[in-house]
């Protein structure tokens, strides 16, 4: 089988079956996956022929995309914030609406040395290592429940060659006992339990336990974050948060009754709201 017989075909399959609304996106992505040529030189090298080994790589990988299984997944890496990071089944994958939590952070972080940043919830790790790589300046420590996502995050950080100052398993804040940070990042699990079988059948593939926040608003994990944030915040220091739109203003108003100031909500790649911060202002610290 050639290179272009094989992408026309994977194409068609996925077509017919309305698997994704980008067929020839995700055919191209399981044949370059699969050959380790580039999506441009698979067209270059559309006469090539494909080994028995390749063809029966292939042919698993797209059966895996014809039963709703992410292409991310299947690849095993997403793009996010210009860089490749390594993804499988213990994490959620990125998305390019997150990028906003990263701007953020990054715009409230100050030009000064050693400033320690914690990613709360971090998955692949895909947002703390992105702050830790943009400013080298930080010292940004990475968090999460999910040992399997931690390995995940771990793997991330050392292919990336991400100055991390440290990876810890943790129950929100629980092993951080009075460590302190300039600023905290947060893509927590918010999904309510009411919204959670309308989500589309590759989105269902991901962990549970990284979507969904058991309640009818999905904002008691974010509730629990915010209430604690300020015992590990330097003064002055910064809570940045991700949640869906719906729950923009309920989360400001958490921010608010917690202390914080100078609240704001930034906008992702669809306009809808999508983070918030604010500048916890007690003078306790």
């Amino acid at each position: 089988m050639r290179i272009q017989e094989a992408l026309s075909g994977a194409i068609t399959k996925l077509q017919e079956n309305n698997i994704c609304d980008t067929p020839r996106l995700d055919a191209s992505l399981i044949l370059s996956h699969v050959t380790q040529l580039s999506r441009e030189q698979l067209y270059t090298h559309n006469e090539r022929e494909m080994t028995p080994l390749e063809i029966e790589e292939f042919n698993t990988k797209l059966l895996s995309r014809l039963h709703h299984i992410p292409i991310a997944y299947i690849v095993e890496h997403r793009e996010f914030y210009g860089r490749e990071f390594f993804v499988n089944k213990d994490v959620l994958i990125p998305r390019g609406d997150t990028e906003v939590l990263v701007e953020t952070a990054l715009s409230l972080l100050q030009d000064t040395e050693n400033e320690k940043v914690l990613d709360l919830c971090t998955g692949s790790g895909c947002v703390g290592i992105s702050i830790a790589l943009e400013k080298k300046n930080t010292k940004v420590t990475l968090s999460d429940i999910s040992d399997q996502a931690l390995f995940v995050a771990k793997r991330n950080a050392q292919s990336l060659q991400a100055p991390i100052a440290s990876i810890l398993q943790s129950d929100l804040f629980e092993a951080f006992d009075s460590q302190l940070f300039s600023l905290i990042v947060s893509n927590p699990p918010y999904i309510a339990s009411s919204w959670y079988q309308g989500l589309s059948k590759d989105v269902l593939y991901e962990p549970k336990l990284a979507l969904l926040c058991e309640g009818d608003d999905g904002l008691s994990i974010i509730r629990k974050i915010i209430s604690l944030a300020p015992l590990y915040l330097h003064k002055q220091g910064y809570l940045v948060i991700e949640c869906d739109y719906r729950q923009i203003d309920d989360v400001m108003k958490e921010f608010y009754s917690n202390g914080f100031s100078e609240i704001h909500f930034y906008k992702d790649l669809g306009n809808r709201r999508r983070v918030v911060s604010g500048r916890y202002s007690c003078t306790k610290n």
